[in-house]
């Protein structure tokens, strides 16, 4: 389960100002008098943010044959997995804030893994052939294709899944802490974990139960 790393950066990492506006799928955020229209997922807005609040949003610039959009995230996790949906062929901005819509980051990482067409069909705009295409283009990259620093693995964890499986969920996105404690409970639970396949899938679980 090896981890390919890329030193490729957004060019706006994240935008951290006031909430001046917010409707469905929008929001505009103001910094130093400057103010930046987001998309967001459709539930974000819908998460208890108060104008005139102070907010963190991650965010992506995307370039559209009619112009720039911006894309904002409340986790570096949902950005991630923006950016991986948007890898799949068929697949724009649109479906990918679609799929952040209907599933928590760690739900949507055990559907591909499961292999859950039916539950990956449910997302608005996604078929069955889509939500195919989805698990076919997915599977194989979760382990393997995510970007970000080297994570240094606690000593504790001697064992090597265990190992790949911290540095795997790091690279999706989850803090360090997040994800050792996540594969100590997954590893306790069960002894059927011989592949770092099923290990991830057991510490994404108790990740999405959190």
């Amino acid at each position: 389960m090896e981890i390919k790393r890329r030193e490729k950066r957004p060019l706006i990492d994240f935008i951290k100002g006031t909430l001046q506006e917010s409707g469905a799928g929008w929001v505009v955020v103001e910094n130093h008098g400057i103010g930046y229209r987001l998309e967001v997922p459709g539930n974000l807005t819908g998460s208890g943010w108060q104008e005139g609040k102070e907010v963190l949003l991650y965010s992506r610039l995307v370039l559209k044959e009619d112009g720039l959009y911006l894309y904002g995230f409340g986790s570096s996790e949902e950005r991630n997995l923006f950016n991986l949906v948007l890898g799949v062929s068929g697949f724009g901005p649109r479906l990918a804030l679609s799929v952040l819509s209907k599933f928590t980051v760690s739900q949507f990482y055990v559907s591909v893994l499961e292999e859950n067409v039916k539950s990956l069909s449910r997302i608005p705009g996604v078929g069955k052939k889509t939500a195919q295409r989805l698990i076919l283009e997915l599977k194989e990259k979760l382990p393997s294709s995510f970007s970000g620093e080297e994570a240094e693995i606690p000593v504790s964890a001697e064992k090597t899944n265990e190992k790949e499986t911290i540095e795997a969920l790091s690279a999706l996105g989850f803090s360090l802490e997040e994800a050792a404690s996540a594969v100590k409970q997954a590893g306790a639970q069960s002894d059927n974990h011989e592949e770092p396949e099923g290990l991830l899938k057991a510490a994404l679980k108790l990740l999405s139960q959190s």
